[in-house]
C-alpha cells in the first residue's frame, strides 16, 4: 500500500500562506485603485505603486534571505492562479483589475533572488518581469526561455543588455530566438562567472560573438544550434576554448572537426564531454574518436554511410548513448555494448530494428550498471529464443524505463520482471500491456521502489492491475493516465479516487499526458 500523506513542513505551510497573503492583499486593493482610476488615473497609479512598495518592504524585512527563491515561486504561482480565476469571471472592469493583480509581480523583484524562469509564468506577467529585470542584480540563473520567439528581438535587446550588465554573479543564461551579438558581448564583459549559455535558434548571433566567448574561461556549455555561427566560427570556438565540454546539438559538428583537421597541424584533443548530431558520416566518427576522446554523452542519427557503430568503442569515457535509425545486429550495436556496456548508465534506442528477446538479454548482460533504458518506435521481433543461463542479474540497477514501441508481452515481461529497483515506468499506447502480464510481472517483481507508473493507453488494463499495484508498490506516488485504461469505468475511477482521499493515501492519479 502506498504511503499516506505526510504532515507538511511548517516552512512550506508558511511560504504557501505568504503567497495567499499577497493575493488577498491584491484583492483588497483592486476596488479602491480601480475606482480612483476612473477620476484620477495618475493618482491611482501612484497609489498602486505606493501600496505595492509597502508590501514589498514588509515581506523583505520579514523573510530570511535564503528563502527568497522559494518565496518568489509561491507568490508568482498564487498570482498566476488569481489571474486564471479572474479570467473565468469576466467583467467590464476586467482589464483594470487584472493590471492591478499583475502589478503584484513586482513584489518578488529583489536583489537576493538567485534564479528565475520566465517560461514558467503567464505572458501577461513576463512583461513586468522584463521591465524590472535590471533590479535582479543577484541572479545566478536567468532563464528567459524563448523570449518573444524572434518577434521583438530589437525591443528587448536594450532591456537585457542593461540588466545583465548588473549581474556579476550570473552563471547560467538562456535566451532562445532573441539573443544577439550585442547581448553576448555584454554577458562576456560583465558576467565573468558564466558557465552555461544557451542561445538556440537566435539568428542574430554570428561569428562576431566567438572572440568574446573565448574570453569567458569558466564557460563549459555553449549551445549555438540554429544560430548564424558558421563552421569556421565553431572551429575557432573549439580551438580557443580548451575547457568547453558541451556544444549541445549541432548537425555540422563533423564538418567542424574535418575543417580543423585540414587547417590545423598540431592541436590538443578537445575536452568535449557531449556530442549530438543528425548529420555524421563514417569519416566524421573516426575524427570524433580521435579528436574528442573524452565524450561521455553521445547522440546521433545514423547516416546510411555508417555501417558499423562499434567504432564508438574507442570512446573510453562513454556513459550515455542515444542511437537513432539503426539495426541492433547489422550495425554493430550489440558489439558496441559488448565492448563498452559495462560503463553505460543510460541507453536510448529510437527507430532501432532487430530487437528481439536475445537483444534485451544482451543489454541486460553487457550493461549491468544501466540506470535508464528507453525504446522509442523500435522494431521488436517476436522470436522465442530461450534466454541462455545468465551470468549477471538483469537490470539490477535500472531505475527508469520508457517504452513507446509495439512489442510482445514477452519483451515487457523480461524487462519488468527483472528491474527490482525501478522507480519510473512509462509505456506507450502500442505496447499491448494487459492485466495478465502485469499480474505475472508483479508476482516475480513487487517493484517496491516504484514511484511513478504512466501507461498512456491500454485496451486490457483494469482495476485488477490497480489493486495489485496498491498491494505491492509501497513507494508509489503517481499512477497516471487511468482514464485511458479501457478496462476502468468512470464510476470505478471516481470511487478509487474517493477512497484515496478518505484514506489519506499519497497517490496522485491526475492525468499528465499534456505534460509528457
Amino acid at each position: 500500500m502506498p504511503k499516506k500523506h505526510q504532515v507538511p513542513k511548517l516552512q512550506d505551510l508558511a511560504l504557501h500562506s505568504v503567497g495567499e497573503y499577497v493575493t488577498d492583499f491584491g484583492k483588497s486593493i483592486i476596488h479602491p485603485v480601480c475606482t480612483l482610476a476612473k477620476t484620477n488615473p495618475e493618482l491611482s497609479l501612484l497609489t498602486l505603486q505606493t501600496l505595492i512598495q509597502s508590501m514589498k518592504h514588509h515581506l523583505n524585512s520579514s523573510i530570511p534571505w535564503h528563502l527568497c527563491d522559494q518565496l518568489s515561486i509561491h507568490i508568482l504561482r498564487a498570482i498566476a492562479n488569481l489571474i486564471n480565476e479572474m479570467r473565468n469571471t469576466y467583467r467590464r472592469s476586467f482589464l483594470s483589475e487584472v493590471n492591478v493583480v499583475v502589478s503584484l509581480t513586482e513584489i518578488v523583484i529583489h536583489e537576493n533572488l538567485k534564479s528565475i524562469e520566465f517560461a514558467a509564468w503567464p505572458k501577461i506577467m513576463r512583461h513586468l518581469l522584463y521591465n524590472k529585470l535590471h533590479e535582479l542584480r543577484g541572479l545566478e540563473v536567468l532563464d528567459l526561455g524563448s523570449g518573444s520567439a524572434g518577434w521583438r528581438t530589437s525591443d528587448i535587446e536594450k532591456i537585457i543588455i542593461g540588466a545583465v550588465s548588473m549581474m556579476k554573479n550570473l552563471v547560467s543564461f538562456i535566451l532562445c530566438f532573441d539573443c544577439t551579438d550585442n547581448i553576448i558581448l555584454a554577458l562576456t564583459q560583465n558576467c565573468l562567472k558564466l558557465q552555461k549559455l544557451d542561445v538556440t535558434a537566435s539568428g542574430s548571433v554570428t561569428d562576431r560573438s566567438i572572440p568574446p566567448l573565448m574570453k569567458c574561461h569558466y564557460l563549459r556549455e555553449i549551445k549555438l544550434f540554429r544560430t548564424s555561427v558558421t563552421i569556421p566560427g565553431y572551429a575557432n570556438l573549439l580551438l580557443g576554448h580548451p575547457n568547453l565540454e558541451d556544444l549541445g546539438r549541432y548537425d555540422e559538428l563533423g564538418y567542424v572537426l574535418e575543417y580543423i583537421r585540414t587547417k590545423i597541424d598540431n592541436f590538443q584533443p578537445f575536452s568535449l564531454r557531449a556530442f549530438e548530431s543528425r548529420n555524421v558520416s563514417a569519416d566524421h566518427l573516426y575524427l570524433l574518436v580521435e579528436m574528442c576522446p573524452f565524450i561521455r554523452n553521445f547522440s546521433i542519427l545514423r547516416d546510411e554511410r555508417i555501417e558499423d557503430l562499434s567504432i564508438l568503442a574507442s570512446l573510453n569515457e562513454l556513459r550515455e548513448l542515444k542511437l537513432l535509425s539503426c539495426s541492433f545486429y547489422t550495425n554493430g550495436v550489440n558489439t558496441l555494448l559488448n565492448l563498452k556496456g559495462s560503463q553505460i548508465v543510460s541507453l536510448h534506442l529510437e527507430h532501432v530494428d532487430e530487437i528481439d528477446l536475445s537483444a534485451l538479454v544482451c543489454i541486460s548482460q553487457f550493461c549491468p550498471g544501466i540506470k535508464s533504458l528507453i525504446f522509442y518506435n523500435c522494431e521488436f521481433l517476436e522470436l522465442t529464443n530461450n534466454p541462455r543461463r545468465l551470468a549477471v542479474s538483469p537490470f539490477k540497477h535500472l531505475e527508469r524505463i520508457k517504452c513507446a514501441s509495439e512489442c510482445a508481452n514477452m519483451h515487457l515481461e523480461y524487462l519488468l520482471s527483472h528491474c527490482l529497483n525501478v522507480k519510473f515506468i512509462q509505456l506507450g499506447s502500442s505496447t499491448g500491456i494487459d492485466d495478465a502480464t502485469m499480474r505475472r510481472v508483479l508476482m516475480r517483481n513487487p517493484m517496491c521502489q516504484l514511484e511513478e507508473l504512466k501507461i498512456l493507453y491500454s485496451a486490457d488494463l483494469s482495476m485488477k492491475t490497480v489493486k495489485i499495484l496498491m498491494q505491492n508498490c509501497k513507494n508509489l506516488r503517481r499512477l497516471s493516465e487511468l482514464e485511458s485504461w479501457q478496462g476502468i469505468t468512470i464510476d470505478e475511477l471516481e470511487l478509487f479516487r474517493r477512497d484515496l482521499s478518505l484514506n489519506n493515501i499519497d497517490l496522485d492519479t491526475s492525468p499528465t499526458l499534456s505534460l509528457a
